[in-house]
C-alpha cells in the first residue's frame, strides 16, 4: 500500500522569484559639477562656433560652445539680458562641466562635440579627419578644430547630449590672410 501515495510525503514550499530590481541610473558627473541652474536639454540651441585663432593664412582654429535658448536660464546663470547664451560666463568655474553636460561625449571618448565637414555643400557630412575633409580634431580639446580650407564645418552633440548642432561657414573671401578680429568670420549657411 505504500505505492498508493499514502506514505511519508514531504510538503514543498512554492518557490517565489523576487523581481530583479531596475538598475540605478548612473548620475551624470557633469550635471553634478555644473550645479544650479542646470541647462535643460529641451533648451539646447546647438553650438555657437567662432574662429578662435588664425595661426597662418592657411589655417584657422574653430571653437564650439553649446548654447541655450531660455531667457530665465540665462539670467539665473549670470548672463542677464540675453535670450540665447552660453551655459555660464567664460570665467565661471562651472563652465566646463556645464558645457560637457550639454555637449555629451564625442565618438573619440572625450567630452565635447563631434565635428564634420559638409564636403560638397549638399548636406553630406563627413567626420573631420576622414579622407576628403579639410579639418582635423585637436587631440587635447574636443571643442577645437583645425581647418585648412574655406567651407562649412558642423559641430554636433555626442552621446548623452540632446544631439543639437551648430555650423560655421567660412567664405573663400575670408581665406588666405590673417584678420585683426577673426571671431566674426563664421557665417551661417
Amino acid at each position: 500500500m505504500a505505492g498508493c501515495g499514502g506514505g511519508n510525503s514531504t510538503p514543498t514550499t512554492p518557490v517565489t522569484t523576487l523581481p530583479t530590481p531596475a538598475p540605478t541610473p548612473t548620475p551624470n558627473p557633469f550635471a553634478a559639477a555644473c550645479g544650479t541652474p542646470l541647462p535643460s536639454f529641451s533648451d539646447s540651441y546647438g553650438f555657437g562656433i567662432k574662429v578662435q585663432l588664425e595661426p597662418t593664412p592657411g589655417k584657422k582654429i574653430l571653437n564650439a560652445s553649446p548654447i541655450v535658448k531660455n531667457a530665465d536660464y540665462c539670467t539665473a546663470a549670470g548672463l542677464a539680458g540675453h535670450t540665447i547664451c552660453n551655459t555660464r560666463n567664460e570665467n565661471a568655474p562651472e563652465r566646463v562641466a556645464c558645457d560637457n553636460y550639454l555637449s555629451g561625449i564625442a565618438d573619440t571618448g572625450m567630452p565635447g562635440p563631434n565635428w564634420f565637414e559638409d564636403v560638397d555643400n549638399n548636406g553630406k557630412l563627413v567626420k573631420c579627419g576622414d579622407a576628403g575633409t579639410h579639418c582635423d580634431l585637436k587631440p587635447e580639446n574636443q571643442y577645437l578644430l583645425d581647418v585648412y580650407a574655406p567651407g562649412s564645418y558642423v559641430a554636433c552633440g555626442g552621446k548623452g547630449s540632446p544631439g543639437t548642432c551648430g555650423v560655421c561657414v567660412i567664405s573663400p573671401n575670408d581665406w588666405g590672410y590673417i584678420h585683426k578680429n577673426p571671431s566674426g568670420i563664421c557665417g551661417l549657411s
